[in-house]
């Protein structure tokens, strides 16, 4: 079976320094695609030169909205827009808003600046994007409607805000990622109930630390079978439809059909 990873932090140093270990056992496990989101410029850089290293990785550029803290320099959008051009075909992320976990609201224009810059830029090259939104649902869903970027390249990154507007996202037909944290009874698992079969994508946002059977497990492309099992029990399918179907939205998300 293979399998794939939308969202992924492998510029972080504890997949970094062993990405060749990594990368070994997951593709013997069946890993097809990881996207490896970025949180700063130095880390799109790292993304970047891990693609040129293994093409099952596939680059992300972006700045995460906890990194979010001053206004983009004309410099620094010059240095954005040039990586992107320069590497194309990438994914814009991880990027966006978050309201929940930064409380300083004196940050919150900085990262809409940030977001707007990141989304413009998307437009511009037709590129997919990779969404974090906690806390600022509304206003994602807002501003999205206000640039043309297709619903196939939206991707919606562990989604666990409003019901109302996770239904919005369902109907404008955007993407979800599901992790691992539906394995251990996360709200999260109303995105897979609700959401359509080819609206949804895996990730493992590692790496991130999930609580599964009453173990911490660190999050990385090796949990993505389990989270296939679940959804195969959630939506009564056998492994080789979802995984077929899963296959098919990836190459939809990422513009490869």
């Amino acid at each position: 079976m293979e399998f794939h990873d939308a969202h992924c932090h492998l510029p972080d140093n504890y997949f970094y320094r062993e990405i060749e270990r990594f990368m070994q056992e997951w593709k013997k496990s069946g890993l097809e695609y990881v996207i490896s989101v970025s949180s700063n410029f130095s880390e799109s850089l790292r993304s970047i030169e891990l693609h040129k290293k293994y093409a099952e990785i596939i680059p992300g550029i972006g700045i995460h909205p906890w990194k979010a803290k001053k206004s983009l320099t004309d410099e620094q959008k010059n240095k954005f827009n040039q990586l992107v051009e320069e590497n194309l075909p990438v994914v814009i992320g991880e990027f966006g808003l978050d309201h929940h976990f930064i409380k300083k609201e004196e940050y919150y224009s900085h990262q809409d600046e940030t977001f707007r810059f990141f989304l413009s830029l998307a437009e511009k090259y037709n590129l997919p994007i990779n969404i974090h939104l906690k806390g600022a649902e509304r206003l994602v869903a807002e501003i999205l409607e206000t640039y043309n970027i297709p619903s196939h390249n939206i991707l919606i990154h562990w989604y666990s805000g409003p019901e109302n507007i996770l239904k919005k996202f369902i109907e404008r037909d955007y993407f979800f990622s599901i992790n691992p944290s539906i394995l251990g009874g996360s709200k999260h698992i109303i995105v897979l109930t609700q959401a359509e079969l080819n609206q949804i994508l895996t990730e493992s946002d590692g790496n991130v630390k999930y609580t599964i059977d009453k173990e911490r497990i660190v999050g990385s492309p090796a949990l993505i079978p389990r989270i296939i099992e679940r959804i195969c029990e959630e939506k009564e399918k056998d492994v080789l439809e979802i995984s077929n179907i899963l296959h098919s939205n990836l190459r939809t998300y990422l513009n490869l059909d």
